[in-house]
C-alpha cells in the first residue's frame, strides 16, 4: 500500500466532525443565533449575534470525571506464589463550561452548558444583562 494512501484516514479524521453548532434561543424574545467551532478546544474568540447586539467573548469547556485504580492479587498453592498487578484508568466522558461574552455597548450575556463527548451533544442556557434567558444547544 502506498504510503499517501494512509493519509487519507488521518485527513478525514482532522476535517469531519471537528465544528459543533451552538444554537441560542430566546425563551422570551424568540431572538436565535449560532456558531459552529470546536467545543473542546476552542482557542479563539467566539461571536454570537442576537438582535442588534453581539458579544464576543470566552467559551471555556473543562473536562469533568475519570479515574484512576491500582489492584494486586496474590494466590498461594502447594508452595507456589503467583502475584498480579493491574491499573485501570477511566477517561472522562464529559464536562462541562461557560461563555462570558461582552458587547460594545457594555452588555453581557453569561451562558453555562453541560457537554457530553460521548455523543458529542450538549445544553445549557444563558442570561444577558437586559433579563433575557436564552436556551442553549450543541449539536
Amino acid at each position: 500500500m502506498k504510503p499517501r494512501y494512509l493519509l487519507w484516514p488521518v485527513v478525514c479524521f482532522f476535517l469531519c466532525g471537528c465544528g459543533h453548532t451552538v444554537f441560542l434561543t430566546g425563551e422570551a424574545t424568540g431572538l436565535t443565533a449560532q456558531n459552529k467551532f470546536r467545543i473542546v478546544h476552542a482557542h479563539d474568540d467566539i461571536t454570537f449575534a442576537l438582535g442588534s447586539e453581539t458579544y464576543t467573548g470566552r467559551w471555556i469547556y473543562m473536562e469533568q470525571g475519570g479515574s484512576v485504580g491500582f489492584g494486586t492479587a496474590t494466590a498461594y498453592s502447594g508452595g507456589q506464589t503467583a502475584t498480579a498487578n493491574g491499573m485501570f484508568v477511566g477517561l472522562p466522558t464529559g464536562g462541562g463550561g461557560t461563555y462570558i461574552g461582552s458587547a460594545p455597548d457594555g452588555s453581557t450575556l453569561r451562558c453555562t452548558f453541560a457537554f457530553s463527548e460521548w455523543n458529542l451533544k450538549g445544553l445549557g442556557s444563558c442570561h444577558d444583562s437586559k433579563g433575557e434567558i436564552y436556551d442553549l444547544q450543541i449539536s
